[in-house]
């Protein structure tokens, strides 16, 4: 085993993408109906365990639909959501969830980066909190492959370096591009561009996700939608900075507690200097938030509550239909 595979893989705690494909492809050459009646032994006496509230509460969460609505146009069967017809890291994410039900069904589905909400209810990736069709917007772990990992970090929080760090694609993207300018020269703070084919002034190498953790404090800014390392960076042993989310994913983004589960900045990046030397110089309280960050994902570590959950947030979106 090469030490690049090593470090990608294995301390990033990244899946495999052909294991991934793989197992999926297989999942999906197994008949509906086996899946039909697996969902009814998943589902057995669900309401009546110990954390049945819990997983009511994250259902409502993803699914906020409380009125009926009519099947259209815009609509696709269940059995439609296929890697023919979408991205496969979604579709096959979707079916995970998806084939536990009638190949008939209709659904609205929508893959890639989400800029604005639905006009029609649909199963999506993560929604805008803006209060405008946020109802619209019904949230599955899709992507899972590239937000969702388990990264291996053994570093003390006493022995990380107290700075704020980041590398990452920053071209087209004008808030990283802004933060940039306004603090890559900061000595609290080690910035890096590394987008190779349209390197700018800050241009950087390429670091692997195991290199990030020899740092206290990393910086997660929304992209297109969701901060893409923001999960990994919550499991790590690390604080993640940031602006208070935009959008919400499986994550559940809007239960994040500023000063709790991250450090928050503005969203003009002009208090991140102050927030970082107080922080640095404040261990304990930061290594407060570190610990619940971690803690706070250790929730989404039940396969089989997780699981659950999928189903019952797919059941209840069909459940609206007129």
């Amino acid at each position: 085993m090469s030490m690049n595979y090593y470090k990608k893989y294995i301390l990033a705690g990244k899946r495999i993408p052909l294991l991934f494909y793989i197992s999926n492809w297989f999942a999906n050459l197994l008949p509906r109906t086996y899946w039909i009646h697996k969902r009814g032994k998943l589902l057995k006496g669900w309401e009546q365990r110990a954390d049945a509230d819990y997983i009511r509460d994250r259902v409502n969460l993803y699914c906020r639909l409380d009125r009926l609505y009519s099947v259209d146009d815009r609509s696709v069967s269940v059995k439609d959501v296929n890697r023919h017809n979408f991205q496969s890291r979604y579709a096959f994410d979707a079916q995970s969830a998806l084939r536990y039900f009638p190949g008939s069904a209709k659904v609205g589905f929508i893959d890639g980066d989400i800029r604005v909400n639905p006009e029609f209810p649909s199963i999506i990736k993560c929604r805008r909190l803006n209060g405008e069709g946020e109802e619209n917007a019904v949230v599955l772990n899709l992507d899972s492959i590239r937000h969702w990992l388990n990264p291996h970090d053994n570093i003390p929080f006493e022995k990380k370096i107290p700075k704020l760090f980041f590398r990452g694609d920053i071209y087209d993207k004008p808030d990283r591009i802004r933060f940039f300018e306004q603090w890559s020269d900061n000595e609290l703070f080690d910035l890096g561009d590394t987008n190779n084919r349209f390197p700018s002034k800050w241009h950087s190498r390429f670091v692997t996700i195991p290199e990030h953790f020899s740092y206290q404090f990393i910086l997660a800014l929304e992209g297109y939608d969701m901060a893409s390392s923001l999960q990994w960076i919550m499991a790590s042993g690390c604080v993640p900075v940031m602006p208070r989310p935009t959008v919400e994913g499986w994550l559940m983004h809007s239960r994040l507690i500023p000063g709790v589960h991250y450090i928050e900045i503005k969203s003009d990046f002009s208090d991140v200097g102050d927030k970082i030397k107080y922080y640095a110089s404040h261990q304990d309280e930061a290594k407060k938030i570190a610990e619940e960050s971690k803690k706070f994902i250790e929730q989404f570590k039940d396969k089989r509550r997780e699981k659950i959950i999928s189903i019952l947030t797919v059941e209840k979106y069909l459940k609206h239909r007129k």
